[in-house]
């Protein structure tokens, strides 16, 4: 007795630490029930007991510990720090608990499991309990198996996660214990109701019998998606919802139950490598004469490809052997096996196949010519699993290139890849841009003589019309006949869409009222095709004009005396003034001022009426091209003089508005150069730059424009030259820097001119459009309007643009490879000058982005930079459709910020800046990629790579959700060893927490096994000795890091 007093004075933290098991019995039942009296989560008294709570769970005595489970699981429901000892408790549980006889042990084991869940640590629980999946007591394996099923069960696939279950299945299933197989049988059941057939393909594999029987199982659970039942702590809304939802069931109401998310199985796959398999002699046989031996590499590669899940690698050399293969082998039966190890190798690699996808795109379109239906079924799968590794907008080049081609099975194919193609977009990913030129070039096909290719076309518009909506795909269909319209119609009510996506729009029944004799124009760019109104004869002219003239107005147009023209004049003005604009005959009208003597007017006055006239009807009436191709020579005449100027630049702006400002500047730039008069030409470039600042700068033609503007500056008359020069400034305001790439072959002088004029505008935003807009009032009009609009966003994109895919030959290809590196050299510079010769260039650079990728690495850092100078030049050549070469050439620039050199990390700096200025950053976002590089731990590339986004992400906003990948390697550089990284993590983390939030943070802080200590980011001036007392000041368990909290989330780090 003397020794139960002895320690029953003792406090109850200190009980539950005692040698006698009867101390920490009455220990762990006092702690029981002052854990039951504590209504504080926060209470100091829960710090007591933090390191305490697996000697609970690990107790040697059974009757002590089932009381001590019993403490544990109320501490775990209360404390705010129990996600702390998530680690060591749950370990404790497996280890020590799960192995007891007693069931009651088992099951508070089991809940205090299941209650670390729910306060938002099930990964913690997960991972300690796939560990006890290994332990040699089957009891224990048993118990885990048996959680994780209750875990999948009451917590759901959005909580619990479900790839390293499913991993973990076929091992469970070849158990020596009838037990746990029978357990695992009822968790691949529990697991298959959350995610349906995203099972089979994980499970292919195992014992045909035990699949039979689990498809039995499979086949009895209900079709209804099954629902969460239990919440996390953060949950507490949904549980409401889920307790309202039960209560009108039981009321006989509805159920509302919500779908349980998709899974994709190919996420719950392991990546298999298989480059390190492939046969020594792989590239030796794939390149021998014999056709026997090439089969045999190809076999080899096939059976390697048929892993659904590949893991990513350099694959170059293995795609460049496949597509010489496809494009030039004669053996039809190994283009065959090569289109199937591509359509492999890309279902396989996903979005990482994508860096390949412009090199085979345009081989297997080229090779669609095979007319055998086993090639041809091979070549469609492989080129659609490509199309899923990449964008639209990135093969859409490759694509309308072929669509010309001579052999019309090459046509239909690449028609009906469009139209397989067309099924994976939405409106977004299909925008009015990239939409334009193929239905352009599938019109053409529409009339195609051979009746494959003219069906292929129909499916093909018929599936964009079903994506984008009919009003979308409309104002492209103006010139066809109704038929096919209708066939273009019918075709789209039949597709169904990829993956159940819902249409832009309805297809409305084809009817169509006819358009009027004369439609008014439109005032959009690029112009919507419309039936342009007959040229009408001089007597029905007349005769229109004479229902709406004055008599006396009629009889006096041609008098000889000018006071009767003039007086005439003016009441044909004033009958314009008063008229009904939808009952005004426009070309008549026009025409009318053509009658003798018409636009030779001697008498200023007269002329300066028939100007007004011209501008009030383009204004009023519904004015067409027809109208304003019959007047607009005679106004370009008179724009040089001093008198009726100024009348005929109205007449030209009401024209302009009419009929929009790309028509009638394209017009009125080809007719003043086809005078001889420099006044009216100095005088035609002034209204344009004014027009161009009040209309906006949207659907213009500008290669026209500059090969006008270069015959303008060639003049031999100042006036021409200088009202050139205020063209290009007014120019530059909208397309920028590129503009002046069209004008280095000038003269020096004329140069510095240009220069200072462009000088000028630096800095300077394009004024708002002022004009334009009165014509689009509504309907078509507004669309046209919209499509203008959206056509001006991106004003390189009209550049003319040159394919120097030619001119990157093998000879040059092999001496940018070559081990000299004075050839290497060489190479390099025929590149550059290539790309200098054609300023603008198309996206199509053959086999160029492989062996440039490969001199970003080369040992020579004179190579390195050449290389990136290069690159940059690309990039500004190529405008926006570089985008298509960031996976395969843009990231590797972020390989060359390793480097220790500052010059170096500075060259490949402005490159990577110059590339995101022409791609946007959501393509350096999207995917692995940034977060690979950040993974690596180079100092020099994480302090670079990390102030880059310190910079960027700012200017965003918003970001894709593959940001979150890079998470964990911020953190990780928050205690880099060196200084510069940290710093640069440092002024990159708000940049992070400003798109992703507080909760993303904080769940990916969670997941880290090393606390990080956030008084480092809250308090950067802190000195090391301090923080390291600071530290020293916390309770922490033997061996282990202290996870942060849930209740302290990032967003804390930065208050005040």
């Amino acid at each position: 007795m003397g020794d139960d007093s002895e320690w029953m004075k003792l406090p109850t933290d200190q009980k539950c630490e005692h040698k006698v098991w009867k101390a920490r019995l009455s220990g762990y039942t006092e702690a029981l029930q002052q854990f039951q009296r504590i209504t504080d989560e926060k209470s100091p008294e829960w710090g007591k007991y933090q390191g305490l709570v697996k000697k609970f769970v690990t107790d040697s005595n059974a009757v002590a510990q089932l009381k001590g489970l019993e403490a544990a699981l109320a501490y775990i429901g209360s404390a705010h720090v129990a996600s702390r000892t998530v680690g060591e408790v749950v370990s404790g549980v497996v280890c020590k608990v799960f192995n007891q006889p007693k069931a009651r042990a088992k099951e508070l084991g089991s809940d205090i499991c299941l209650m670390y869940v729910e306060i938002e640590k099930a990964e913690a629980v997960q991972e300690e309990l796939l560990k006890g999946l290994d332990n040699k007591n089957p009891k224990i394996a048993l118990a885990c198996v048996e959680v994780l099923r209750r875990a999948v069960s009451e917590f759901g696939s959005k909580i619990i996660s479900l790839k390293p279950v499913v991993k973990v299945l076929p091992k469970l299933f070849e158990s020596r214990e009838k037990a746990i197989r029978d357990e695992a049988k009822m968790l691949a059941v529990e697991v298959y109701r959350w995610i349906r057939d995203a099972l089979r393909p994980p499970l292919q594999n195992i014992n045909s019998v035990l699949l039979k029987e689990l498809e039995e199982e499979w086949a009895k659970l209900p079709s209804s998606a099954p629902r969460q039942t239990r919440f996390l702590r953060s949950q507490q809304d949904l549980r409401v919802k889920f307790e309202q939802q039960q209560q009108n069931e039981g009321e006989g109401g509805e159920d509302s139950e919500e779908a349980a998310p998709a899974v994709d199985a190919y996420e719950l796959l392991e990546a298999v490598e298989i480059l390190s398999k492939l046969p020594k002699d792989f590239y030796e046989k794939i390149e021998a004469k014999k056709w026997q031996e090439r089969k045999e590499a190809l076999e080899a590669l096939e059976a390697l490809t048929k892993n659904l899940k590949l893991e990513s690698g350099e694959y170059g050399d293995v795609v460049k052997a496949l597509n010489k293969v496809i494009g030039k082998d004669t053996n039809v039966m190994l283009v065959t096996i090569a289109a199937k190890c591509v359509a492999g190798l890309a279902t396989g690699l996903r979005k990482k196949f994508g860096t390949y996808a412009g090199h085979l795109v345009p081989t297997i379109l080229e090779k669609f010519k095979e007319k055998k239906a086993q090639v041809v079924q091979a070549l469609q799968e492989a080129i659609d699993a490509v199309f899923l590794s990449t964008t639209l907008q990135n093969v859409s080049e490759d694509v309308l290139a072929v669509m010309d081609n001579k052999n019309p099975s090459v046509k239909q194919q690449a028609s009906l890849f469009l139209s397989r193609s067309f099924r994976h977009c939405t409106p977004t990913t299909l925008p009015k841009s990239l939409l334009k030129p193929f239905c352009v070039a599938l019109l053409k096909l529409v009339n195609d003589s051979a009746p494959e290719v003219r069906d292929a076309a129909f499916e093909a518009l018929g599936t964009a019309m079903k994506v984008v909506g009919e009003r979308a795909v409309n104002p492209f269909l103006a010139d066809l006949d109704k038929l096919k319209v209708d066939k273009i119609k019918e075709c789209s009510g039949k597709v169904e869409l990829a993956g159940g996506k819902k249409p832009a729009g309805q297809v409305k029944a084809p009817s169509k009222p006819e358009p009027p004799a004369e439609a008014p124009a439109k005032t959009s760019g690029p112009p919507k095709k419309t039936p342009a109104p007959a040229v009408a004869k001089p007597e029905v002219c007349e005769e229109k004009a004479a229902v709406v003239l004055p008599a006396s107005c009629m009889q006096m147009l041609d008098s000889a005396n000018w006071k009767e023209r003039l007086a005439a004049m003016e009441e044909f003005h004033k009958a314009v003034e008063q008229m009904d604009s939808k009952e005004m005959p426009c070309q008549a009208l026009v025409r009318m001022l053509a009658k003798k003597p018409g636009w030779k007017e001697t008498n200023f006055q007269v002329m300066q009426l028939k100007l007004q006239v011209v501008s009030a009807v383009a204004q009023r009436g519904s004015f067409s091209r027809t109208s304003a191709l019959a007047v607009l020579e005679a106004v370009l005449e008179k724009v040089g003089d001093v008198k009726c100027g100024v009348r005929a630049k109205e007449a030209l702006t009401g024209i302009a508005e009419a009929c929009s400002l790309p028509w009638t500047a394209e017009q009125v730039v080809s007719l003043a150069f086809a005078q001889k008069n420099p006044k009216n030409q100095a005088e035609a470039l002034s209204w344009l730059s004014n027009a161009i600042k009040e209309f906006g700068f949207a659907g213009i033609n500008v290669k026209a424009f500059i090969n006008n503007v270069k015959a303008a500056l060639a003049a031999t008359n100042p006036a021409v030259r200088t009202a050139a020069i205020s063209l290009l400034a007014a120019m530059y305001l909208y397309m920028g820097a590129p503009l002046r790439m069209f004008f280095e072959d000038e003269k020096a002088a004329l140069l510095s001119q240009i220069d200072a004029e462009f000088e000028k505008m630096k800095g300077q935003t394009p004024p708002a459009p002022i004009r334009g807009c009165s014509k689009a009032s509504g309907g078509e009009e507004a669309d046209a309007q919209e499509e203008e609009a959206e056509g001006g966003e991106d004003v390189v994109d009209l550049l003319p643009r040159t394919d120097i895919s030619d001119k990157i030959t093998s000879e040059m290809v092999s001496k940018i490879g070559d081990k000299n590196w004075k050839m290497r050299k060489e190479g390099l510079d025929e590149v550059a000058a290539a790309l200098s010769e054609a300023k603008f260039i198309k996206p199509s650079i053959g086999e160029l982005p492989v062996v440039l990728k490969a001199r970003l690495a080369d040992s020579n850092k004179i190579l390195v930079q050449q290389t990136l100078s290069i690159l940059q030049q690309m990039a500004t050549g190529m405008g926006p459709a570089i985008k298509q070469h960031v996976k395969g050439l843009g990231f590797p620039i972020l390989t060359v910020l390793a480097d220790s050199k500052n010059t170096v990390r500075a060259a490949a700096l402005a490159t990577l800046n110059a590339w995101v200025e022409q791609t946007g950053m959501k393509e350096w976002l999207d995917g692995e990629e940034l977060s690979e590089e950040l993974k690596k731990e180079n100092p020099f590339l994480r302090q670079e790579l990390l102030g880059w986004l310190a910079v960027k992400l700012p200017t965003l906003r918003s970001v894709p959700s593959d940001l979150l990948l890079c998470l964990p390697h911020l953190y990780s550089c928050l205690e880099d060893r060196n200084a510069d990284v940290r710093k640069k993590a440092q002024d990159a983390l708000p940049m992070f927490m400003m798109h992703l939030g507080c909760d993303k943070m904080n769940k990916a802080a969670a997941k880290l096994k090393v606390r990080l200590d956030y008084l480092t980011w809250r308090k950067p001036t802190q000195t090391r000795g301090e923080h390291a007392n600071s530290t020293q000041r916390r309770p922490q368990s033997p061996g282990r890091g202290i996870k942060p909290r849930p209740s302290s989330p990032p967003c804390r780090l930065f208050k005040g």
